[in-house]
């Protein structure tokens, strides 16, 4: 091999190394894996050939998402028109909330070029809003610290561009706003709530972790988020597997909830994921628990992370949830007008 392939490869390698963070051993018990998991051993040798994947784009599939998944940038914007409670899916775990005047963003990962600080997976299609796009931003809303949901150039971006936001992390990964230069940062510990205005959000428990480092340790949590502004109601998973535990208490303690967002994608492989990712029929589930009248799914159809079909997410996510009687999935770049 050539001295560039080699180059070419090492840094595939070392990319694949930092973008792990999705794709690592569980937060569970050790004592009691999961079920459906590979010994450790073996999922070991299974994730390292899984990062190498990710890293070098095998698993990117333009010619899917070219099939109507990607709304087109006049669409996009005309949709950023529409007035009144609105969400905008944005891709990945990026949702543009408007409640009652509030304007949310949560785990932006929006801001263009590479960055060794923030690297983000290759992805299916280019997205058709930029954060120049977007309306003002009152409060970012960070799920936890991987790197395809805290993405610090975007951090950066909106801090300069909307100085009054407010940023709402982990506890643990405050410095991350401070750096990133958001005058107000809030870092609750789970069961606490920020007021921000006219916006009440409390942290919430998520099956997840914050890896955000090369030897993919775990080294932060990760949050669900209860946001309520003018009598709305509503919940964001950025990522998370399924417990019924989990999710049952927080439906039982806090539901019913207007709006969910759940993650449904980047389930794949199974025996390599399934104790931090949610299959879309785990993610029909979080919704029944949450008693969600509206649930959106997220997490799918944007970054190459996972081997399964693109549409397969929304698809099995519909069909789970008796199709669009309670739940939906966009276009990224689709908002669509939130209702009583």
């Amino acid at each position: 091999m050539s001295a560039a392939g080699l180059k070419r490869l090492f840094a595939a390698a070392l990319i694949g190394a930092m973008l792990t963070g999705c794709h690592t051993l569980g937060t569970g018990d050790p004592a009691q894996p999961h079920p459906g998991l590979l010994p450790p051993g073996l999922r070991s040798a299974g994730l390292a050939l899984h990062h190498l994947n990710i890293a070098t784009g095998l698993y990117v599939r333009r010619a899917e998402a070219a099939e109507g998944l990607v709304l087109s940038r006049k669409d996009a914007l005309a949709g950023l028109g529409l007035r009144g409670d609105s969400l905008t899916w944005l891709g990945h775990s990026s949702v543009l909330l408007r409640l009652g005047g509030v304007t949310i963003l949560t785990d932006p990962a929006l801001a263009g070029g590479f960055s060794l600080e923030s690297p983000l997976p290759h992805r299916h299609a280019a997205p058709p809003l930029a954060l120049d796009d977007l309306p003002p931003i009152d409060i970012v809303v960070i799920s936890h610290g991987d790197y395809d949901h805290l993405h610090t150039p975007s951090l950066k971006a909106i801090a300069d561009r909307f100085p009054k936001a407010r940023i709402l992390l982990p506890d643990g990964l405050e410095r991350y706003g401070a750096e990133a230069g958001f005058a107000a940062v809030n870092h609750p510990a789970i069961g606490r709530t920020v007021v921000a205005g006219r916006a009440r959000l409390t942290a919430l428990a998520a099956v997840h972790g914050t890896r955000r480092n090369l030897l993919a340790k775990l080294d932060g949590e990760a949050y669900s988020w209860d946001i309520r502004v003018a009598g709305r109601s509503a919940l964001f998973v950025g990522d998370s597997a399924y417990d019924g535990a989990v999710f049952g208490e927080i439906g039982r303690t806090r539901g019913p909830y207007d709006l969910a967002l759940v993650p449904i994608g980047a389930f794949e492989p199974s025996p390599l994921v399934a104790d931090m990712h949610s299959t879309p029929e785990d993610a029909a589930l979080i919704l029944a628990e949450l008693r969600a009248r509206l649930g959106i799914g997220i997490h799918w159809g944007t970054f190459a992370l996972s081997p399964e079909p693109l549409r397969a997410p929304a698809d099995r996510f519909l069909a789970a949830s008796e199709g669009h009687r309670r739940a939906r999935v966009l276009r990224i770049g689709e908002t669509i007008a939130l209702v009583r």
